[in-house]
């Protein structure tokens, strides 16, 4: 009996690994971090996700690489079901069930990171939850998951701020509200 549990565990923990590595290998080698931005696949909503790296650059979907010096840069910009993220009519095949923005930081300095959503364009009659999740690629960690609920056209919310410190780690994780949009 000692025995079989004994190997019950070892299989447990093979598997908790096996998985673990299987993440870390989906993720691009060059990147540090990735924050990512989901919502429902089948909304119209065209929501945007606005990143302000500790350097001061700034991506979003009009400026996917962040200006010149940039360590951050938008992967993909998800404008809602009808316009990206769906099969032409007379086509077979599998679409995801989510639309998805994704920004990658292949660097990060000293200091605090800003993360914004902004509802580009709000054409369902339902307000949309979005979530946003900080992770660190390797060796993979979930750091934080936000989620947030729009409802108009226009509207920009902080899903979080993250500070790093000189070594690339995140030391605080906060949610002051801050206007990317429309700095002051």
């Amino acid at each position: 009996d000692v025995l079989f549990c004994c190997l019950l565990m070892l299989v447990a923990i093979l598997f908790l690994l096996k998985s673990s590595e299987e993440k870390t290998k989906m993720r691009p080698p060059n990147v540090l971090y990735e924050v990512i931005l989901t919502w429902d696949g089948n909304s119209e909503d065209d929501l945007d996700i606005y990143v302000q790296s500790a350097s001061g650059h700034v991506v979003s979907f009009n400026n996917r690489e962040g200006g010149e010096g940039s360590l951050v840069s938008l992967n993909h910009d998800a404008l809602g079901k009808s316009r990206n993220n769906s099969l032409n009519v007379d086509a077979e095949g599998k679409v995801v069930g989510f639309n998805e923005e994704i920004v990658a930081f292949r660097g990060v300095v000293e200091g605090e990171n800003i993360v914004n959503v902004h509802v580009y364009s709000k054409k369902d009659q339902e307000p949309i939850e979005a979530t946003i999740i900080l992770i660190k690629v390797k060796p993979y960690k979930e750091i934080v998951s936000k989620k947030r609920v729009f409802a108009a056209t226009g509207e920009e919310k902080t899903a979080f701020r993250f500070k790093t410190d000189k070594n690339g780690e995140v030391v605080e994780v906060n949610e002051l509200p801050a206007s990317l949009l429309n700095p002051l």
